[in-house]
């Protein structure tokens, strides 16, 4: 029985990636953790993240399914032998999920794809579609969390609520910790939050709330109020809370604006995002001002970090879709669920489809989920920074890696991924802990 104590962890529960994560280790699983969120506990602790105390149930065994719906459980070569049938004869991968993969991962991923059909369909696919597109046009600067911590005496957070998304981004980083040039944490920082309704963000920061179609429009109105002109909000609209957000604007020195998905439910969604980026350039000119997406999965950023560095958005072979539910099977595809539950969202049309059609559906997957029990070949792989080691990057771009916690035989990604695409590699867990 061994029992012993390990500081310093990366938690992967979401994109903050958090490397002050202390767990208590008994033999082969966590006991207790300290400095965790209750997303990253329930990481750590193997419970579900929004049911307390109840076990998530994890994918032990490589599988496929046989004509009658019976399972039958393979040794893992054999099984990734027939995904690398399967895509032989693929005319087009639909690739789903992806923000809880491994970088090393994703790099051997897109250089095995390089030449073939694609469909990305991130996880966190609205906010990287419309993120892309602006970096087309603006290229919106990032900045570091910890630069937040220590320099920014403005936060706004812009149809985002980082106590649902990212819970220790507020105590961590965006708002309450003391910084180098903020020493007295919240009370140097003005905060805002922009939403479509009142949510508890609103009792730690000012909020003005926003009808969902006027949201471009506020932005506009902000925009030219800087520049000069007068405040001119849409109808229906108090101008009293907009002329005070532009006020600690106008008066800060180093400005962050977090974007959340919320305005990326409704179709201006992404207009929205490209006039806010517009003006975050026009307000560097007179002192640092950063526009940072507010991701969910914790190697989302990693993803579209490899994906434009592969040239993704010049291959003409390759697509980057940020709704699932625009996804019309054809005759042809293989779809690949890469640590995703992709059969969650889809919908019935969709799942009818999928089955008239015959697509294989080929999962990899760290838990059991409704696409693993759907699947036709299911492979099955260690979680990062318990059972594999891998690396990630930050919602900020920060690349971080994640130790395993225990000497383990589950295999990592990176493996599977390599053996998917070169028949003659090792099965393993290459990323060894560091010393």
């Amino acid at each position: 029985m061994t029992h012993k104590t390990v500081t310093s962890l990366v938690c992967c529960g979401c994109s903050c990636l958090c490397d002050d994560i202390d767990a208590v280790i008994d033999e082969d699983r966590v006991v207790e953790t300290a400095n965790a969120c209750r997303w990253g506990a329930a990481r750590f602790l193997g419970l579900k993240k929004f049911s307390s105390g109840l076990p998530r149930a994890r994918c032990r065994s490589s599988r496929r399914c046989l004509h009658d719906k019976q399972w039958k459980d393979l040794p893992l070569g054999e099984a990734i032998s027939l995904c690398r049938d399967h895509l032989f004869f693929a005319r087009r991968v639909v690739a789903y999920g992806l923000g809880q993969m491994s970088s090393e991962a994703l790099w051997i991923l897109m250089q095995g794809l390089r030449d073939w059909e694609t469909l990305w369909i991130p996880s966190d696919g609205p906010m990287l579609e419309a993120f892309v597109e602006a970096y087309k046009r603006q290229a919106p600067a990032l900045t570091h969390l910890e630069c937040v911590r220590n320099q920014a005496d403005l936060v706004v957070f812009w149809g985002a609520n980082p106590l649902r998304s990212t819970p220790r981004l507020l105590s961590r980083y965006g708002l309450f910790p003391r910084g180098r040039f903020t020493e007295r944490g919240a009370e140097d920082r003005k905060a805002w939050t922009v939403d479509i309704q009142a949510t508890e963000m609103g009792r730690v920061t000012e909020l003005a709330t926003i009808p969902s179609d006027h949201e471009k429009a506020c932005v506009e109105a902000l925009r030219r109020a800087h520049a000069g002109g007068p405040m001119e909000v849409p109808a229906g609209l108090s101008a009293k809370p907009w002329a005070t957000l532009l006020k600690d604007v106008e008066k800060s020195r180093y400005r962050v604006f977090f974007f959340g998905r919320g305005p990326l439910y409704h179709e201006h969604g992404p207009a929205v995002l490209e006039e806010l980026a517009l003006w975050v350039s026009e307000l560097r000119a007179s002192a640092p001002t950063f526009l940072v997406p507010i991701l969910c999965d914790f190697n989302s950023m990693g993803f579209l970090q490899i994906f434009l560095s592969c040239g993704g958005s010049a291959n003409p072979k390759w697509r980057l879709q940020g709704d699932l539910r625009r996804w019309e099977p054809r005759p042809g595809d293989v779809l690949l669920a890469l640590s995703g539950d992709c059969f969650w969202f889809l919908t019935e049309d969709q799942k009818n489809a999928v089955r008239q059609h015959h697509i294989p559906v080929l999962a990899l997957s760290a838990y059991e989920t409704t696409t693993t029990a759907h699947a036709d070949v299911v492979l099955a792989v260690g979680l990062q920074g318990l059972d594999v080691s891998g690396q990630a990057a930050r919602l900020d771009g920060m690349t971080l890696f994640a130790e395993k916690l225990w000497a383990d035989a589950a295999a990592s990604d990176e493996a599977v991924i390599r053996k998917l695409f070169d028949p003659h590699a090792e099965i393993g867990n290459p990323c060894a802990p560091r010393p």
